[in-house]
């Protein structure tokens, strides 16, 4: 088998007994040996494959843990919403009146109602005023929102005799009237699953869209969570299709949504290991314990500076919670927990340490975002030997807001505790939330390092971690968090041969003011 010889200025492997090599040698779809150049050539032997890499950093192939692929493919059809560019729902509205073209429904993405210049969400009566013959509906930035017109509505089969008028997830006015907002997920999936299903082609190009772009910025592997959350079962199948072809970019570790666990298709049982020859598994479920920050949902212990009569509210009981975790646990499955306040984190981690105490399985059963939480919390995540995926993007992206409106200067600086994390032994992971954010690891990896908000400001300084740490929590810890730290994230011998050459030093990223290094080169398995 013909080897490959890489050499480069730095080769940080994350491994402690070699931590910075010069060249490694590649046989097959693995590591064989890493070293100094001399040592590694006469390894490689006279006819390998060489891959000089003057100038360039090399680490370990980058890994998301924690993004929806599917759905990010599939907003870059619909109307965009966002701030930038929509500054006002009169810019929202004329967003969707230019994707007013053909039929069906009329999608837009990511409206930010504490970015527009009137301060709130989107209501029924803006979108009839696009139009009164087409269904429209646009989804907040955030996800746990959505917003339909008249039609949209109707096609849903909800109005105010079907609602009952107690939901909180269909609010209305004072006159009790449905404005149109369904809030949290829930209530979000009452609403688009009445949108016809995306064709079959459309899943899969929508999907192999988002893994191409995570593979040119250095990922090589995935943490979907949720499948499902906008193409239902479809997306499930795209996997399988697109494995099965030899056409999936990187490795997959997939999470369905909750709700769709039981219509897993016979011999998609969960999984720790992927087949041979295969860069998709299926590993566990994903559930919901509250809802945004941004969006007032979250569930605090404390209220919100904004608002000091609201702390938010989880989205279910103790123990129904318990009984959702421990029905995928004893599955054999592993549970993600989406917990952004510090009340939903309390209830997903005495949800997952009562299910793994149910049986002793150690599962690593995960908190995702985690964006509030106390040093109780993080040892508690700790001693229950839980996985936790911080949602770091959220300094860059709202942290400012978080400081001024949401939660006040104090807790707004301890937002993604990383550095407490790190010093408490937490193995963690850190994630963009594409398409809530970016799929940007880099630069990821420098607000983990900066904590730099969106304004330039500095959002807690305490809790900055190196650039260093920052990369072993998108490389070996991520993949510790999915039982995958033996195969992957790692440049050792016998270890999965994906890796990121980068056209710059590292030290870069820990300067605000410099140039991000952009990957030259990314090897999956080897090539």
């Amino acid at each position: 088998m013909t080897r490959t010889l890489v050499t480069a200025e730095a080769i940080h492997t994350q491994d402690l007994t070699a931590p910075t090599v010069a060249a490694l040698v590649i046989e097959g779809d693995s590591v064989f040996a890493v070293g100094n150049r001399t040592e590694m050539a006469d390894l490689a032997g006279p006819g390998a494959r060489r891959i000089d890499l003057p100038g360039a950093t090399v680490v370990p192939g980058l890994i998301e843990s924690h993004v929806h692929p599917t759905y990010a493919g599939l907003t870059d059809g619909w109307a965009d919403c966002r701030t930038p560019p929509c500054t006002s729902v009169a810019d929202v509205q004329a967003a969707l009146r230019a994707a007013n073209v053909g039929t069906g429904w009329i999608r837009g993405w990511g409206y930010d109602d504490t970015l527009l210049r009137e301060n709130r969400h989107l209501t029924r009566d803006d979108l009839d005023a696009v139009s009164t013959e087409r269904p429209i509906i646009v989804q907040h930035i955030s996800g746990h929102f959505a917003v339909a017109n008249t039609v949209g509505l109707a096609a849903a089969g909800i109005d105010e005799s079907t609602v009952d008028p107690g939901d909180r997830g269909f609010p209305r006015t004072d006159d009790g009237r449905l404005t149109g907002l369904a809030w949290e997920v829930d209530a979000v999936v009452r609403l688009t699953d009445a949108i016809p299903e995306a064709s079959e082609q459309d899943v899969r190009a929508a999907l192999l869209r988002s893994l191409e772009l995570a593979r040119s910025r250095g990922i090589t592997t995935v943490h979907d969570l949720a499948i499902g959350i906008a193409g239902g079962a479809q997306e499930l199948s795209a996997y399988h299709y697109l494995d099965g072809r030899g056409e999936l970019p990187v490795h997959t570790v997939g999470f369905v949504r909750g709700d769709l666990r039981e219509s897993i298709p016979s011999g998609d049982e969960f999984r720790s290991v992927a087949p041979p020859g295969s860069r998709f598994r299926l590993a566990g479920a994903k559930l919901w314990a509250d809802g945004s920050i941004q969006g007032l949902s979250a569930a605090l212990r404390n209220p919100y500076a904004c608002n000091p009569d609201h702390h938010g509210d989880l989205l279910y009981s103790q123990d129904e919670l318990d009984a959702k975790v421990i029905d995928i646990h004893r599955a054999g499955g592993q549970v993600a927990v989406h917990a952004n306040g510090d009340a939903a984190v309390g209830a997903a981690i005495s949800a997952l340490t009562r299910a793994q105490d149910s049986d002793g399985r150690r599962a690593r059963h995960r908190i995702e975002h985690c964006q509030v939480s106390s040093p109780a919390d993080l040892a508690a995540i700790r001693d229950a030997e839980l996985g936790v995926s911080f949602f770091v993007n959220h300094i860059r992206y709202w942290g400012d807001r978080h400081r001024d409106r949401f939660l006040g200067p104090e807790r707004a600086a301890d937002i993604d505790p990383l550095a407490s994390a790190a010093a408490l032994g937490l193995r963690f992971g850190l994630h963009s939330d594409c398409p809530i954010t970016p799929m940007d690891p880099l630069q990821t990896i420098r607000t983990a390092v900066s904590r730099l908000t969106s304004a330039g400001s500095v959002l807690g300084a305490d809790q900055r971690i190196s650039v260093q740490r920052a990369i072993r929590a998108m490389t070996v810890d991520s993949a510790y968090l999915v039982h995958d730290e033996g195969r992957v994230g790692t440049l050792a011998p016998g270890r999965r041969a994906d890796l990121v050459a980068l056209d710059g030093d590292l030290a870069a990223l820990a300067d605000g003011a410099a140039e991000i290094p952009r990957p030259v080169l990314v090897l999956v398995d080897g090539r």
